[in-house]
C-alpha cells in the first residue's frame, strides 16, 4: 500500500495560512458550511485525486457523515492526522480535567479506555497509545483508511524527549489496529530519519516534512532536507511546496515536481486550495509530472 502522488491536505478548511491572516479568516468562514468542504473535495476528486489528509478537526465529522450517507468518491483514501490538541483545548474552557478526559475516553469501548489506563498505571505506556489513536480515528469510522500520521507537534516533542517507546507503540498499533500506514509528520526531517531508522529501527517510515525551493520551514536547512530526502531511507511526502504563498505558484510546484522520484526522494506531493482552478490545475502538474 502506498500513496498516490497527489495529495489533498486541509490547511484552507480550517484558515491556516501562515502569511496571511486575513485570508486564513475568511477562509475559516467559508468552509464552517459543510457542504463547502464537500465542493473542494469533490473538485480534487474529479481531478484524478485519491487521498485526502486531514486533521481531526470537529468540523469533518458532518463531512463524513455525508460522505458515509452518500457513498460520495468511491475509492478515495483518508488519513487522519493526530492529535488535534486544539480541540482538547476548547472543551477544557467547558470543562474540567478529569471530565474531559473520562467523556473522550468512553467515546470507544470502555474496557479498552480501562485497559489502556491500567496499562499506563503499569508502566506501559502502548495501552494509552491505542487508547489515544482510536479515539482520534473515530470520525473515520466507515472509511477507508490509508494512513494515520502523528502531528509534528507530537512527534517532534516525542522526539525531543526521546520517548522512543511511545513512538514505535504508535507504528505498532496504526500498523496492527487499522492496517494502515503509519506516518509522521515533522519540523526536522533528518532528525526523523535518524530517530525512526536508527533509534526505533522502522523500514522506510512515511515521513511529512516541509520541502520547496524557498527553504520555507525547512529545518536545519534547506540544504540538508533535500539531501535527507534523497537518501530513500524514508517515503516521503512534501508539504507547504507553495511557501505559504512567498513565492510563485507555478514555478515552486514545478520545483518539487522535479525531486519526484530517485532524483529527489519525494514520494507524493500534499497541497491544498480552496480555489477550483488552483485544484485542477495542481493536480494536473502533480500527475503528469510524476509519469
Amino acid at each position: 500500500m502506498s500513496y498516490s502522488r497527489a495529495i489533498l491536505g486541509d490547511n484552507q478548511f480550517l484558515g491556516v495560512n501562515h502569511s496571511d491572516q486575513l485570508k486564513a479568516a475568511k477562509s475559516f468562514e467559508r468552509f464552517r458550511n459543510p457542504d463547502s468542504v464537500l465542493e473542494i473535495i469533490a473538485v480534487a476528486y474529479g481531478a484524478g485525486v485519491r487521498d485526502f489528509m486531514f486533521t481531526t478537526h470537529d468540523r469533518y465529522d458532518l463531512v463524513f457523515e455525508e460522505i458515509r450517507r452518500s457513498n460520495l468518491f468511491p475509492g478515495m483514501q483518508y488519513t487522519p492526522c493526530i492529535p488535534y490538541a486544539h480541540k482538547y483545548w476548547s472543551r477544557l474552557s467547558t470543562q474540567s480535567m478529569p471530565r474531559m478526559l473520562t467523556s473522550t475516553a468512553m467515546q470507544i469501548n470502555p474496557f479498552r479506555a480501562i485497559s489502556g489506563g491500567i496499562a499506563l498505571l503499569a508502566g506501559r505506556p502502548a495501552g494509552l497509545v491505542r487508547v489515544l489513536v482510536e479515539i482520534e480515528a473515530l470520525m473515520c469510522k466507515g472509511l477507508p483508511v490509508r494512513g494515520v500520521f502523528l502531528q509534528n507537534a507530537a512527534f517532534d516533542m516525542l522526539m525531543a524527549v526521546e520517548a522512543y517507546r511511545e513512538l514505535e507503540a504508535f507504528a505498532d498499533i496504526v500498523t496492527r489496529r487499522f492496517a494502515a500506514l503509519p506516518g509522521f509528520i515533522t519540523m526536522n526531517h533528518p532528525r526523523a530519519v535518524s530517530v525512526l531508522c536508527d533509534k526505533i529501527g522502522l523500514e522506510l517510515p512515511w515521513i511529512c516534512a516541509n520541502f520547496n525551493v524557498a527553504g520555507f520551514r525547512t529545518n536545519p536547512s534547506k540544504a540538508e532536507v533535500e539531501a535527507s530526502f534523497a537518501t530513500r531511507r524514508s517515503h516521503n511526502i512534501a508539504m507547504s511546496v507553495f511557501a505559504s504563498g512567498n513565492s510563485n505558484g507555478q514555478s515552486s510546484l514545478n520545483y518539487v515536481i522535479s525531486k519526484v522520484g530517485d532524483v529527489g526522494g519525494v514520494d507524493a506531493i500534499l497541497f491544498g486550495s480552496s480555489s477550483a482552478r488552483h485544484i485542477k490545475s495542481n493536480t494536473r502538474a502533480i500527475l503528469s509530472g510524476a509519469e
